[in-house]
């Protein structure tokens, strides 16, 4: 009975020690992505320049992510856009999935379907991609500002 018991408490705390480190490296996780777009914000601001940046006027497909983010547009003329990054915070384009939903290829991020369908009008820049060069020609578009339409 005493090895039971045992055996019992030291599984309870590896589960707790699993469950916490696992807590740890989700809430590390998201001060890394924040901090890297947070990064990426300071470098293309300081890069903008009044002819840098363009504007397009597309409706919200979806999010997807897989090796990188892609946050897809459809413009009035019919062309698809995907952009890698969102640097703007007024729409969260992109949400968190519940545990259920979650797997490797969503890697627990989905669409916002509250958004899809709607129409924005969105400032965006091309810059390096030094992650994926061959990719685009070694340039993707990174939104910098969204408006709904």
């Amino acid at each position: 009975m005493r090895k039971i018991n045992c055996i019992a408490v030291l599984l309870v705390t590896v589960l707790f020690a699993c469950n916490d480190s696992a807590t740890k490296r989700e809430e590390t996780q998201s001060k890394v992505d924040s901090s890297a777009k947070d990064t990426l914000k300071s470098v293309i601001e300081k890069k903008l320049t009044p002819d840098s940046s363009k504007t397009i006027t597309a409706t919200f497909v979806g999010f997807d992510l897989g090796d990188v983010s892609h946050y897809m547009f459809k413009d009035e003329s019919g062309k698809t856009w995907d952009f890698r990054s969102d640097l703007d915070s007024t729409y969260k384009f992109e949400v968190e999935l519940p545990k259920n939903k979650s797997n490797e290829s969503n890697q627990g991020f989905g669409s916002n379907k509250a958004l899809q369908g709607k129409s924005f009008i969105i400032t965006y820049v091309l810059t390096a991609d030094d992650e994926h060069p061959d990719e685009d020609g070694g340039k993707v578009k990174v939104i910098t500002h969204v408006k709904a339409k």
